[in-house]
């Protein structure tokens, strides 16, 4: 899966965050394709991280736009959940599922993209019709000079 340019929701930052999660996602997808588990686990600690520190630049930004925040919070916590429950079950296992349950990984995987797709499009949608009146790249931590 590429990312591409329908899926920029009218901010420089996040959308180079939304990039980031998705190189994230793809090389977890690697990782399972090389059976690589001691990558695999670094991946999904890396993507959590970042998941992380995105969901508190999405919401500074939010704030700085006077954007209620509260619904989307909840999309957040939703799509944090998804990715811990996928690491614990494909990890858990310690990689035993490697030949048994391929299409099950695939799934995974693909739910994981699918969820990360389906917050920028649809759960940030409302996020981006009020980013879009602002400058492509506005920053809340950069205060404008006199």
């Amino acid at each position: 899966m590429k990312f591409s340019k329908e899926l920029s929701i009218g901010n420089r930052i996040l959308d180079s965050e939304h990039m980031k999660l998705h190189d994230i996602i793809n090389r977890i997808a690697c990782s399972i394709a090389v059976s690589d588990m001691a990558t695999l686990s670094d991946e999904f600690e890396l993507l959590e991280s970042c998941l992380c520190a995105y969901f508190v630049l999405e919401e500074n930004i939010a704030q700085a736009i006077n954007f209620d925040f509260s619904q989307h919070r909840l999309t957040h916590q939703r799509l944090l959940n998804m990715c811990q429950q996928a690491r614990y079950e494909l990890i858990v296992e310690n990689g035993a599922w490697l030949e048994f349950l391929k299409i099950d990984v695939k799934y995974y995987i693909d739910s994981l993209k699918d969820y990360l797709i389906q917050h920028i499009r649809k759960d940030s949608k409302p996020l981006s019709i009020v980013l879009n009146a602002h400058f492509y790249d506005l920053n809340p931590n950069v205060r404008p000079s006199k």
